[in-house]
């Protein structure tokens, strides 16, 4: 938990009655690899902190061809942004892709953290903040029209994802089939091989 209360601190020390009402309120899930945490179609409850692990949310398209949207590892905060914000059913799947530990805090225990400790408006902009920006760059980076560009991108920007994730999601992520992103990790290889 201190990792979660670190990462607050970060962006704003904590006052001490909202740092009391976190330790209180947090709460500790250990999900194994695999595991789904949001079925598209429910309810998103959690905002969640990723103290160890990877998830990654993904939306059934046509035939049940999944495209992921995104990955969250540790040290983000990961939550389905319209189903928790709004209280609504999901457009998308939330998953494990390795054993979790993460804190979360529920929807109406944030409502009341926010409503309580005003310092807290702060952080949740900041975090905001940084995950829309996060969306518009993945957005942009799966528009690019040259597929190799977008590779580029990934591997600059997510290199750590790279080891930790089947190379299937990755090819979701940038929007290219599995074998495609094959050739396209083959030909980034080969150029950084023979960059001087």
């Amino acid at each position: 938990m201190e990792q979660v209360l670190d990462f607050l601190d970060s962006i704003n020390p904590l006052e001490d009655g909202l740092r009391n009402y976190l330790k209180n309120n947090l709460r500790l899930s250990t999900p194994p690899k695999g595991a789904i945490l949001l079925q598209e179609g429910t309810i998103a409850r959690n905002i969640n902190f990723i103290e160890k692990g990877v998830v990654r949310a993904f939306r059934s398209g046509n035939n049940d061809k999944e495209r992921t949207t995104w990955f969250m590892m540790e040290n983000d905060v990961f939550i389905s942004i319209r189903s928790f914000l709004k209280q609504i059913p999901a457009k998308e799947t939330i998953q494990t892709l390795e054993p979790c530990i993460f804190y979360g805090l529920t929807f109406p225990l944030l409502k009341e953290a926010l409503r309580r400790y005003p310092s807290f408006h702060f952080h949740r902009a900041e975090i905001l903040e940084k995950y829309y920006l996060l969306n518009e760059e993945r957005e942009d980076m799966r528009q690019e029209a040259n597929k190799f560009d977008a590779f580029c991108y990934l591997m600059e920007n997510y290199p750590k994802l790279v080891g930790r994730v089947q190379d299937k999601y990755l090819a979701s992520f940038i929007n290219v089939r599995p074998s495609y992103f094959s050739e396209l990790k083959d030909k980034y290889l080969e150029q950084k091989k023979n960059k001087p």
